[in-house]
């Protein structure tokens, strides 16, 4: 499908890489891959304990004694597809295409996995050529990026030679990162004591937020659906009337959630309550957060099944008042959005939180909080105010999946070299930027503190989306910037 494309010999590898399911931790065949092309290339590789794999390729003539330069992706993709697409992801590969317009290549009702892809794809193709210069590669993709970063974390440092750092993982042209955020997961779990209720269920969700990612779009002041729901729930000030088998919300700690919901049992007298109460509540929060969310919309309305806490029909397990008043006072008063702002560069957000799960689990409702920061220490404080939270709130706190902020360098000769390049290749100024995300960059510089680290990448478009999709002509030019830039790396 991509035959024709230029730069052909990354296409290529890039198609082969697609026709491979690679959705994060089912990266056994992807990984086989890089090993085979490394025999086949008579490439030395490692295979780390962890699934990482490294391949290695000498310098070109007259560029042996420069530094080695690593080129750094990951092998998995965010795997997500359109809800009437009958493909396994597990088992089946991508069916690649262009768009009409031939600007574009996307996948067929899935996510395209593009940032994974094209890195790899660029790397394999420099490993691969025998017209380039440069100096020493080293390919380095790791695993499960996508998932906490778990092949950078297990990253051995001695398994890699060089310490010039090309990861391509970003999706702006033109756009060079030289920093990032670091992060942690606060893991928030209540305990749930439950009564026993007769009655009817009543559903109330919030709907049609427009979310986003809890990193690059934390200062957009958009709403978060969950703790829009716990505000309506105490907008509408039902007291005992409202006794809740389950609450739920969110996909993702990293996303700021679209839509929440909670199923609840009532009796005749308080289903005329709670309706009241709702078409007032709705009222209020409608005129209140309209124009920052324009498509939001509260739902009430009568559902059935109560699941594992339905004893019989009509007869539900619920959660006691001051159990579930837990749950909402902690929503009611954990931070979110932007907690402070970088003095230096000014405009960038320094530290945040994000709600972005909750999720009723048997006995007990658990809370996860995506917390970023620039800086370590605030990144910390931020952890332990809504640990302290929880536990004022009667729950449980606990630390997960915490990763290193990328502090950016007043001198790095690799930025200032790739800086150079790109003024060379496209005549015109980068953007050099640090970004309010978490990239491997920072795992990798804690690994190996000497590192020289930049990251890069062509124009990829609603990432990790089914709508995702790739422009051609920024491929073409990126790698002819790699191209240039390798050369002038290889010179010393």
């Amino acid at each position: 499908m991509l035959e024709g494309l230029k730069p052909g010999r990354v296409w290529k590898y890039f198609e082969e890489i697609c026709a491979i399911p690679h959705g994060s931790g089912n990266i056994g065949a992807i990984s086989e891959y890089l090993q085979n092309f490394a025999k086949v290339h008579g490439l030395a590789y490692i295979a780390e304990p962890c699934g990482n794999v490294i391949i290695r390729k000498d310098a070109t003539p007259g560029c042996e004694h420069a530094p080695a330069v690593v080129l750094q992706g990951h092998m998995d993709m965010v795997a997500v597809k359109e809800k009437d697409c009958g493909k396994d992801m597990e088992k089946e590969g991508l069916d690649v295409a262009v768009t009409e317009d031939g600007q574009f290549v996307y996948a067929k009702g899935t996510s395209l996995g593009g940032d994974d892809g094209i890195a790899l794809a660029y790397g394999l193709a420099v490993l691969a050529s025998d017209d380039l210069a440069h100096p020493a590669i080293e390919l380095v993709a790791t695993v499960d990026e996508e998932t906490g970063m778990d092949g950078a974390h297990e990253l051995l440092a001695e398994d890699v030679r060089g310490r010039r750092w090309l990861n391509i993982d970003s999706e702006d042209e033109g756009v060079l990162l030289a920093g990032c955020a670091g992060g942690l997961t606060q893991h928030s779990v209540f305990p749930v004591v439950r009564d026993t209720v007769s009655g009817d269920l009543l559903r109330i969700a919030v709907t049609g937020c427009r979310g986003g990612h809890s990193g690059t779009e934390i200062d957009k002041n958009r709403a978060n659906a969950i703790l829009m729901l716990a505000l309506l729930i105490r907008e509408m000030d039902c007291g005992k009337m409202l006794q809740p088998l389950w609450i739920a919300g969110g996909e993702k700690d990293n996303a700021i959630p679209t839509s929440s919901e909670i199923v609840i049992c009532v009796n005749e007298y308080e289903r005329y309550e709670v309706c009241r109460a709702f078409d007032r509540a709705e009222k209020n929060l409608l005129e209140a957060f309209r124009r920052q969310e324009p498509e939001v919309a509260f739902v009430l309305e009568e559902t059935t099944g109560g699941g594992e806490f339905e004893i019989r029909e009509g007869s539900y397990r619920v959660m006691n008042q001051t159990s579930f008043e837990n749950v909402l006072n902690f929503l009611l008063l954990v931070p979110f959005g932007v907690s402070a702002m970088c003095v230096e560069p000014a405009g960038l957000v320094e530290t945040s939180n994000n709600v972005g799960i909750i999720r009723t689990v048997g006995e007990t409702v658990v809370v996860d909080s995506s917390v970023r920061s620039m800086i370590h220490v605030r990144k910390q404080q931020l952890g332990d105010k809504i640990a302290l939270l929880t536990m004022l709130c009667g729950g449980i706190a606990e630390r997960h999946s915490e990763y290193p902020g990328w502090e950016y360098r007043p001198e790095s000769p690799l930025r200032d070299a790739w800086v150079a390049t790109y003024r060379e290749v496209y005549g015109a100024e980068p953007k050099v930027e640090t970004i309010h995300a978490g990239l491997e960059c920072g795992l990798i510089i804690e690994h190996m503190p000497e590192t020289d680290a930049v990251s890069f990448g062509p124009n990829i478009f609603d990432i990790h989306t089914t709508a995702e999709r790739m422009e051609i002509g920024s491929v073409e030019r990126t790698w002819n910037l790699l191209v240039k830039l390798l050369e002038r790396l290889g010179r010393g």
